[in-house]
């Protein structure tokens, strides 16, 4: 797939299903349509081949110039394509609303979604909690992540859960009259029950009034959640988890109202008393509606999709109190309907509707064409048609907005996104360098920062400036084992020479154990919004292996401003880039000046310098590599550690090296191990 420019590109702290996650993205020559088609029957149509297909952009038929298809159902489908490709990682916040909700659909609700967390999600796929509330707002728990304990631990509380993280019911009566039947026919007691029945009007309007305000707020919050998320990157799936308002607050009273209270409308109609009849109990409400309107549009706007599950389970429409009633759930279809979305039903088992959902969006075709640019920030409709497919069923996005007329937010990439979805930042340059060294329990890991200083500086106003540094560990399944975050404050006047000069060189710790992870950095500076970002593999063997760390190149001392994070190391070890006893910080970004040489070091734990040989290497970056020669200065053994000690001078064949690799063989094994640092050669 080419890579392309999102339309939307940030999320306020997070982020439909494979149609609705795949990200459409789009540049001013390039505009991708995901495509869902689902039979009569509700399941994926696969095998559709491009020339199925046909795309209208503004009304004119456009040329579909790229092809893909992606079956979630199937691994081969997904190997095909990178485990980062936005198509392959979908976003789903679920909504829990806390104001027409019981406590029984709460805890369906929860439970459903734990189901769905566990079954429904793969290990690609993004994941949000949000909770709304007409009292309190609407509340994102957690930002669009991979990391399942999190969202676990937020579906258990969503009404106080707080992450220590910093990148994260019924309607109410006001009234209730019981007015008594009148038992006498004579002119005075008639007069007393029609000024009861105008009381009694009177308070079912206020009362209906103060729920219509409480569903019009729903309503108003679900519009600014639409607004807030619109800008993470691809479509979104909201699964809201609702019993619902009374529909007739929003649509009016619906067909099988009782009809008693119908014939004594149309008699008040008829005697010319229209100031009794409430228009807006039996036509619906014209704001209330264009709330629901505008809320669509902004929904649609942001490429979101919301499906309502109803967590009252199975209605009935009779009450062992007040006799037959209507029970309805249309209110959902009136939020849903408009996103393009739907509404799981009569069903007690949510997880079985979860379940439906999910293989409904299990094939997405992402079908790419030439848009015309013809005037930046326009928005224009997108329908896609299937050819000799009777009875099908498409979900797409809306439409796309030309580019060019984007607001500074929009422009912008937030935390949480460039973090989970590994964006390039080139604001603040920085390098990172991460080691683990083994102890008595989890790893010692090491993590070292370099900040590029005139980066850091750049259209600072005043002479204290504050930047925090966020380090996060994400194992295989997407679980961040380890984080730190810190807010660095920097007096200016005092550091600018050396800042300058070098820049900024942050050290600290974490704990990890055994496994592979990715160890993803970013530096923001919150008055310029300028960020810095790095990511790097590192893997912690088990601690009985050989283990080979990365080389360590000598730093001047005091040639950075240093900054000590904190240590979540709980062995007490002691600190690791030793040699003889003395300290050293190790450089993460290695430059070497053609001519000159440096030296560093290899620590190599659980062998001896005699069971084991070496050889080193230097890779370009078309990857392409030869034999480097460094100079072996002298062998240090210590306790389960061996330090090989070398000096390196690049010659003419490393004038465009990129990678100094050294591989560790033990004797008598074929075993290897390799062990990388980025490298540049400086030229004078």
């Amino acid at each position: 797939m080419r890579p392309l420019v999102g339309l939307a590109s940030i999320a306020l702290l997070f982020a439909s299903a494979a149609l609705a996650q795949v990200r459409e993205t789009v540049n001013v020559n390039f505009v991708e349509v995901p495509v869902t088609v689902l039979d009569r029957n509700g399941d994926p149509v696969r095998g559709l081949t491009k020339d199925r297909f046909e795309l209208i952009d503004q009304g004119k038929t456009r040329t579909i110039t790229s092809f893909e298809t992606i079956d979630f159902a199937s691994p081969e489908s997904l190997k095909k394509t990178s485990a980062l490709n936005p198509a392959v990682r979908r976003n789903f916040l679920l909504l829990f609303d806390l104001t027409f909700s019981s406590p029984v659909g709460r805890v369906k609700a929860q439970e459903a979604a734990r189901n769905f967390l566990a079954r429904g999600l793969h290990r690609q796929d993004l994941a949000a909690i949000g909770t709304i509330d007409v009292e309190h707002g609407l509340r994102l728990l957690t930002a669009f992540t991979t990391d399942r304990n999190l969202l676990t631990a937020a579906i258990a509380n969503p009404t106080n859960f707080r992450s220590s993280d910093p990148l994260q019911i019924a309607g109410q009566q006001v009234f209730e009259t019981q007015t008594d039947q009148a038992t006498t026919n004579l002119p005075e007691a008639d007069a007393v029950a029609e000024f009861q029945k105008d009381v009694a009007r009177g308070e079912q309007r206020l009362n209906e009034q103060f729920k219509r305000s409480r569903a019009e707020r729903e309503i108003k919050l679900l519009e600014v959640l639409a607004r807030t998320v619109r800008n993470v990157n691809g479509r979104k799936e909201v699964v809201l988890f609702s019993e619902g308002f009374d529909p007739k607050l929003i649509q009016g009273r619906d067909a099988h109202a009782a009809a008693d209270d119908q014939r004594e409308e149309m008699d008040q109609i008829t005697s010319g008393q229209y100031w009794k009849v409430d228009s807006d109990t039996r036509y619906g409400n014209s704001t209330s509606l264009s709330l629901l309107s505008e809320m669509g549009r902004a929904f649609r706007g942001s490429d979101i999709v919301l499906h309502a599950v109803d967590i009252r389970g199975v209605r009935v429409e009779n009450d062992l109190q007040k006799g037959a009633q209507l029970n309805s759930n249309e209110a959902l279809f009136l939020i849903a309907n408009p996103t393009g979305g739907g509404v799981f039903r009569n069903s007690n088992d949510l997880t079985a509707d979860l379940d439906r959902m999910m293989r409904e969006q299990e094939v997405v075709y992402i079908l790419g064409f030439q848009p015309t640019i013809t005037t930046p920030g326009k928005f224009h409709e997108l329908k896609v048609r299937v050819k000799q497919a009777p009875g099908a069923r498409l979900v797409h996005r809306a439409g796309y907005y030309e580019r060019g007329a984007e607001n500074s937010i929009e422009r912008a990439l937030t935390t949480a996104e460039i973090i989970l979805n590994d964006i390039p930042q080139s604001d603040i340059g920085m390098a990172a360098l991460a080691a683990p060294f083994p102890t008595k329990g989890n790893a010692q890991v090491p993590v070292i920062l370099e900040i590029n200083g005139n980066d850091l500086m750049l259209n600072a106003k005043s002479g204290a400036l504050a930047m925090d540094i966020f380090v996060y560990a994400f194992d295989e399944e997407g679980i961040v084992r380890d984080r730190m975050f810190q807010r660095v404050n920097l007096d200016l006047p005092k550091i600018t020479d050396k800042l300058r000069e070098s820049g900024l060189k942050y050290y600290a710790t974490l704990s990890l154990p055994e496994g592979r992870y990715a160890l993803k950095s970013l530096v923001r500076v919150p008055e310029t919004d300028r960020k810095g970002f790095a990511r790097m593999e590192i893997v912690v063997p088990p601690s009985t292996e050989v283990a080979v760390l990365p080389p360590f190149f000598f730093e001047d001392p005091g040639k950075w401003i240093m900054v000590k994070g904190g240590s979540h190391d709980t062995t007490n070890a002691v600190y690791p880039f030793q040699i003889n006893g003395e300290p050293f910080i190790p450089s993460a970004a290695v430059r070497v000046r053609s001519g000159e040489s440096r030296e560093f070091a290899v620590f190599v734990y659980n062998a001896t310098a005699d069971e084991v040989a070496w050889e080193t290497s230097v890779s370009d970056a078309n990857g392409s590599s030869h034999e480097a020669n460094p100079r072996m200065l002298k062998e240090l053994q210590g306790e389960d550690v061996t330090k090989l000690m070398f000096q390196y001078a690049p010659d003419d064949r490393d004038q465009s090296a990129a990678r100094l690799d050294v591989t560790i063989h033990k004797k008598g094994s074929t075993e290897a191990r390799r062990s990388s640092v980025a490298l540049t050669v400086q030229h004078p």
